[in-house]
C-alpha cells in the first residue's frame, strides 16, 4: 500500500469523467507507487474492469487502481434531496475517515484534468494542517464588494475554498473533525453548496490556501470577459494562473459550457479531455 492515494466519488454516467482524469492522472505520474481510490455506486462492472486497464495500456503499472463502495456513515445521511448536488458531493466529507491508513490524499473532482505529477502534490499540506485547498473563483471574484460570509457560516468569502481539489492532511483532519459531526451538519442542510461550505466551515482555521493553478476553475469568456470586468485585481491573479496550470477543473460558467455539452473544441484544456477519452475508448475496444 502506498502512503498517499488519489480518489474519486462518482455514480452513474459521470463514469466518463472520471475515466478521464483518471488518465490524465496516470499519464503524468512518475513516483514510486499510487493508489487511486475510486467509490463507485451504480457503474458497471465493464467499466471498472476497463478503468482497472489505463495503467497497464499507459505503461504505469506502478499505479493501482481500486474500487470501493460508498462508507457506512452515508447510509445516515437523511431526507437529501438535490439535483444539482446529488448525495455523491457529500462522500467526499468521509474519505479521510474511510481510508484512515492513508497519510495523505488528494481528493478530485470527476470534471478534472491533471497537468502535474500528483507526487509534487502531496507535500503541500503541512503538516499542522487538516487540508489545503484553492479559493473559489466566482466567490475571490466576487468578494471584494459582495462578501455573504454570514449566509454560508464563514468570517469572509475572500478565503472560502473550492472543494473540487482537497489534499487531506489525513490524521490531522480526523482529529479535527468527526463524522458524527460532518453528518449532523449535512442533516441539518442549511447552506447552500453543502459539502463545500461545511469543508470551509469545519477547517476554516486549519487549511493551507494552494494558488489558483492547483484549481483551474473557469474557461477563457468567464475570466475576460467577466471577471475582468468585475474584480481585475483577482482577474490578474487568475490570469498568471492560466499559463502554468496544474489542474483543469471544469467548473460550469454558462449553459452547455461543459467540453462534452457542445461539438467545438474551444480550448487547449477542451482539447485535452478528448484526448485522453479517446485513449479511454482504444483500450475499451482493445478489450473486446
Amino acid at each position: 500500500m502506498s502512503k498517499h492515494a488519489v480518489v474519486y466519488c462518482v455514480t452513474g454516467k459521470h463514469i466518463q469523467l472520471t475515466a478521464v482524469s483518471v488518465t490524465s492522472v496516470i499519464n503524468n505520474y512518475k513516483g514510486t507507487h499510487l493508489d487511486i481510490l475510486i467509490i463507485v455506486q451504480d457503474v458497471t462492472e465493464k467499466d471498472m474492469v476497463t478503468i482497472k486497464q489505463i495503467p497497464v495500456a499507459l505503461q504505469k503499472e506502478n499505479v493501482t487502481i481500486y474500487f470501493w463502495n460508498p462508507p457506512e456513515e452515508t447510509k445516515e445521511i437523511k431526507n437529501y434531496q438535490n439535483t444539482r448536488f446529488p448525495e455523491v458531493t457529500l462522500w467526499r466529507l468521509f474519505v479521510p475517515a474511510y481510508f484512515s491508513s492513508y497519510k495523505k490524499i488528494l481528493y478530485l473532482d470527476n470534471d478534472t484534468i491533471v497537468y502535474e505529477d500528483v507526487e509534487k502534490l502531496f507535500p503541500l499540506v503541512p503538516q499542522e494542517k487538516s487540508i489545503a485547498a484553492i479559493r473559489d473563483f466566482y466567490f475571490s471574484a466576487i468578494s471584494d464588494d459582495q462578501d455573504y460570509g454570514k449566509q454560508f457560516g464563514v468570517a469572509t468569502m475572500k478565503n472560502y475554498v473550492n472543494s473540487g481539489v482537497i489534499l487531506f492532511n489525513v490524521e490531522t483532519y480526523n482529529n479535527l473533525i468527526t463524522t458524527n459531526k460532518i453528518l449532523e451538519m449535512i442533516n441539518e442542510n442549511k447552506y447552500q453548496y453543502l459539502d463545500q461550505t461545511i469543508l470551509n466551515i469545519l477547517c476554516e482555521e486549519n487549511m493551507t490556501f494552494l494558488p489558483y493553478e492547483y484549481n483551474y476553475q473557469k474557461d477563457d469568456h468567464w475570466l475576460f470577459d467577466w471577471a475582468q470586468q468585475k474584480n481585475e485585481r483577482v482577474a490578474n491573479l487568475i490570469k498568471t494562473a492560466r499559463e502554468n496550470v496544474k489542474i483543469r477543473h471544469f467548473v460550469e460558467f454558462e449553459k452547455h459550457s461543459m467540453p462534452w455539452e457542445h461539438v467545438t473544441v474551444q480550448d487547449q484544456w477542451e482539447k485535452d479531455f478528448w484526448k485522453y477519452l479517446y485513449v479511454i475508448k482504444e483500450i475499451s475496444m482493445n478489450l473486446q
